[in-house]
């Protein structure tokens, strides 16, 4: 268990624990009168914990013997919507705003959620979501909140927004907002971020951030005014001059692979507000001509990228079709078997170019006749990747199990400890045969820190033995110089009369 609060089973003052013994003994000379406890506010069982400091393995919290306590959530980011709160005081003292911050309990614990109220009555709202949200449940929320407050604003923790949210968002406001936290000793602290379907701002603190009248502000996001008619509008609202088929291509491609990005499938009327209101009226022959092109401008192999549009039914618009076989893909015979192919390419696409990337599994191959063909191999596994920030740059993806044998071959000590802190907050979000697969891997990492420390103690003591051995050794024993103990003097021989 590495986070706790202090002070009281109520409090909201949470801590994460030091994992190394040095920098647990300096927080402890820091902090002697703290206590710690397995708060409410964290769903725990409202008892008394105690720092475990080791040598041999990672530093955590621990329940006093004979405590039964049923939290589920301990690891580092357990306490996020706590840490939340401490920025909202810091980041609305600073802008001498008047805000209240609230845990909501959704149905899996009491960190569901966060409401940041501020403004007269509390009238601007903000939510921060930490639980996964189906999009039934937040349209029905959004509905029941946006009647509330005169401004809303969703802001979306890691793998906890759905494609349809994602596209619903980004159709009416241009972007969506997220959050992510980072350590800091025994805190963390939040940065937000807005992704919109061409690009995405820095990560930033939120004290960066900004309450405007229009509601939340992040660095670098603009409002995106929607398109009239067949000419877009430039940012004054004046109509802008027409396009070549070369501009209308690239941002045909890169509307497509922003909605690959966000999980998301749009219909052509969709994809237009992104790419440029002058294609709402290109005819179905001229699309077919546009995303040829749009095709070709790709690598060999990758996924067509066409095959994520989809009419108002959810299924593929007739003229992908002829998309398809002008690629290269064969011919569908049916409308069944073009569904079918075209799943396939939008998972091919959502592998590549989602976030985080996974190996994408194969294409499938169309006979003569149009029909699926025949597989002589599984497709490729699909694996869960994760960002490694400690030692990769933000394009490089690699397998959290991967990550663990690596960081443990380099002997990368520090490394292991945080993809092991990095683990535990996962693990539950992974399929059966990967969360098996890094289990393994876990308890192997955990073998490897133990057994380096033992091994480093053992090299510490050594010389000091050998040491001691030796001068031992040089002065004919170790009780050669040592004086006797009272009345065990020798004593003095008597002389014979």
């Amino acid at each position: 268990m590495q986070t706790a609060v202090i002070g009281s089973p109520n409090s909201g003052r949470a801590i994460i624990l030091p994992t190394d013994a040095d920098e647990l003994l300096r927080w402890r000379r820091g902090h002697r009168a703290s206590t710690y406890w397995c708060g409410t506010q964290l769903g725990g069982c409202g008892n008394e914990l105690s720092d475990r400091l080791y040598r041999d393995k990672v530093c955590h919290f621990a329940h006093r013997p004979h405590t039964s306590c049923h939290r589920t959530a301990t690891g580092a980011s357990s306490a996020d919507h706590l840490f939340i709160k401490d920025d909202l005081v810091a980041w609305t003292g600073r802008l001498g705003i008047r805000g209240r911050a609230t845990s909501r309990d959704l149905g899996s614990g009491p960190g569901d959620a966060v409401d940041f109220r501020a403004g007269k009555g509390g009238q601007q709202h903000v939510r921060f979501q930490f639980s996964k949200l189906s999009h039934a449940e937040w349209t029905s929320t959004r509905d029941r909140l946006t009647g509330e407050a005169t401004t809303l604003d969703w802001v979306f923790g890691p793998s906890t927004v759905q494609p349809e949210t994602v596209e619903a968002l980004c159709d009416e406001y241009g972007y969506l907002f997220r959050f992510r936290f980072e350590t800091h000793g025994a805190a963390r602290h939040i940065r937000l971020r807005a992704e919109d379907p061409r690009n995405s701002t820095e990560w930033v603190p939120l004290r960066a951030c900004a309450m405007t009248p229009e509601g939340l502000r992040v660095p670098g996001a603009e409002l995106r005014r929607r398109t009239s008619g067949s000419r877009p509008l430039d940012v004054a609202g004046v109509a802008a001059a027409p396009r070549s088929r070369d501009d209308q291509v690239r941002a045909l491609r890169g509307a497509l692979i922003s909605a690959a990005r966000f999980r998301a499938r749009p219909t052509w009327e969709v994809l237009c507000r992104t790419a440029g209101g002058d294609l709402l009226k290109v005819s179905s022959q001229d699309r077919v001509g546009l995303l040829l092109a749009v095709e070709q401008a790709g690598e060999e192999g990758a996924p067509l990228l066409s095959a994520l549009l989809r009419t108002g039914a959810g299924e593929p618009p007739p003229y992908i079709r002829e998309v398809v076989a002008a690629a290269g893909g064969g011919a569908p015979a049916t409308a069944q078997v073009l569904k079918r192919w075209c799943q396939r390419e939008t998972d091919r696409a959502f592998a590549v170019y989602g976030m985080p990337s996974r190996t994408a599994p194969a294409r499938l191959a169309l006979t003569t006749d149009g029909r699926i063909a025949a597989q002589t191999a599984e497709p490729a596994t699909r694996r869960t990747i994760v960002h490694v920030e400690a030692r990769a740059s933000a394009l490089e993806v690699t397998p959290l199990s991967e990550a663990l044998r690596g960081a443990r071959t380099r002997q990368d000590g520090r490394l292991v400890v945080g993809l092991l802190e990095q683990a535990e907050d996962s693990i539950v979000t992974l399929p059966k045969p990967e969360r098996t697969k890094l289990l393994r891997e876990m308890r192997t990492a955990r073998d490897w820190l133990n057994s380096g420390v033992t091994k480093r103690r053992r090299k510490r003591q050594a010389p000091a033995n050998r040491a001691g051995k030796a001068r031992a050794k040089k002065k004919g024993g170790t009780l050669r110089d040592a004086r006797p103990l009272p009345g065990l003097e020798e004593k003095p021989k008597k002389r014979k009369s």
